[in-house]
């Protein structure tokens, strides 16, 4: 396929959809390795790539916050009723019931995570200093130790 304004659109149209790049790439006709490389040579493709992918990045941001903090809805409760002649199911609406969708702990666990990582990542890393030499069972008694106390 031939790099053109109608294939960039087309590709842009997939992408802000929230398609992969793979099967976006395989909608319009050209090979991950010619994407890759219109993005790193045309600053115009790169352009629009990066503001048709932004689009449904920012969605799926916003629910992960709206799930994070939690939220209400308003469900419809329906009853179920054969029709008169008896060949199909009719859904009759008997009211609607205000909900509420619970904070995530997993959604505000990845926000913090990925907002202070230095915070709230659950490896901490830590300097150790040791002065003189220490013997393997020494060096565990010592972090033991620290790990108690802190000193």
């Amino acid at each position: 396929m031939k790099y053109s304004k109608e294939l960039i659109e087309r590709l842009c149209k997939h992408l802000k959809k929230g398609s992969s790049i793979k099967s976006a790439c395989a909608a319009v006709g050209i090979s991950k390795e010619t994407f890759y490389e219109w993005k790193k040579k045309k600053p115009d493709f790169s352009d629009s790539i990066e503001q048709a992918m932004a689009i449904p990045d920012k969605k799926v941001e916003n629910a992960l916050y709206k799930n994070a903090r939690g939220f209400f809805y308003t469900e419809t409760e329906y009853s179920a009723k054969a029709s008169k002649d008896g060949t199909k199911i009719i859904h009759i609406p008997v009211k609607k019931v205000k909900k509420m969708m619970i904070p995530n702990v997993a959604a505000q666990k990845c926000i913090l995570i990925n907002r202070n990582p230095d915070e709230w990542k659950d490896k901490k890393e830590q300097d150790v200093t040791v002065k003189g030499s220490l013997s393997i069972p020494e060096m565990k008694k010592s972090v033991k130790k620290y790990k108690e106390d802190g000193s």
